[in-house]
């Protein structure tokens, strides 16, 4: 299953969620915490309620809840706990208690498989961030919201994206300790410069993330651009896979494919650009 463009949607908006549920992202969140106003909460949560009940998403469904700090959070995890293939992600997520509470909700409600994506947004989020992505089987993959944490730490954000390197890295070591997928990286915010989200994606796939959350529909084929290996890699892996097996099968672990010594490591990272490439 592809994973390179998980598209917000902002839950107070009809017209957005109907957008959403045809939406050719790889993911749509449906938004209840940033972008609906205090007063549109409870109106938020019903509207979002009625159209996933009724409409099947194209994509895979996710509903961004309010923080466990939020008087809402509670309600919201258990308005949508029932709903069959419908993760949720948590923003704010600082401690595994955080991943722990959300859980408890889901358990209640007799939520076994869930998927959850917490939403590292702070410095305390980014330094316990082993934990959290070890908290719950439930937890499918580590989202980084840059935003916030820029704000948490003090940090301004620049177009090289350096201040933020010690952060991305975290949370894709922390995400590999723990044995789950690679983490998603944060929005980029000018979605009407093209090149620049091509520039960052790059960035951060050449550090281990698989994909990025989105704020336009513009952005969906940008990141599916980047995330998704191009021919020429996928012809060369399978090249390097095909004569590697014939190597092994007369007892040679270690041969030159193009010009390039190819060994066990080299045949794994093959295999994952040809399963990348073919996975649905």
């Amino acid at each position: 299953m592809k994973k390179r463009s998980y598209l917000f949607v902002p839950a107070n908006s009809n017209k957005l969620i109907e957008k959403g549920l045809t939406s050719e992202a790889d993911a749509v969140i449906f938004d209840l915490e940033d972008a609906v106003a205090l007063s549109e909460k409870n109106v938020a949560r019903a509207k979002l309620l009625h159209h996933l009940k009724t409409v099947r998403c194209s994509s895979r469904p996710f509903v961004r809840v309010n923080s466990t700090e939020s008087e809402y959070f509670e309600e919201d995890v258990r308005t949508f706990a029932a709903l069959d293939n419908i993760g949720i992600m948590l923003p704010k997520a600082e401690t595994k208690e955080d991943i722990a509470r959300l859980e408890t909700l889901l358990d209640q409600e007799d939520v076994m498989n869930k998927p959850i994506l917490p939403l590292i947004e702070t410095a305390k989020g980014v330094w316990n961030a082993a934990e959290i992505a070890s908290a719950s089987l439930k937890v499918e993959a580590l989202a980084f919201g840059a935003v916030d944490f820029s704000l948490d730490t003090n940090i301004t954000l620049s177009d090289s994206g350096e201040e933020l390197l010690y952060a991305r890295s975290q949370l894709v070591i922390a995400s590999r300790v723990a044995g789950i997928e690679a983490p998603i990286d944060t929005v980029y915010t000018n979605f009407k410069n093209s090149e620049g989200f091509l520039h960052e994606a790059r960035q951060v796939k050449g550090l281990g993330f698989q994909g990025k959350l989105l704020i336009h529909p513009s952005q969906i084929a940008l990141a599916g651009e980047i995330f998704t290996p191009k021919d020429e890699e996928v012809e060369k892996a399978r090249r390097v896979i095909n004569a590697f097996r014939e190597a092994e099968e007369k007892g040679i672990a270690a041969i030159e494919v193009d010009g390039e010594m190819v060994d066990y490591p080299v045949v794994r990272q093959a295999r994952k650009i040809v399963n990348s490439f073919s996975g649905d």
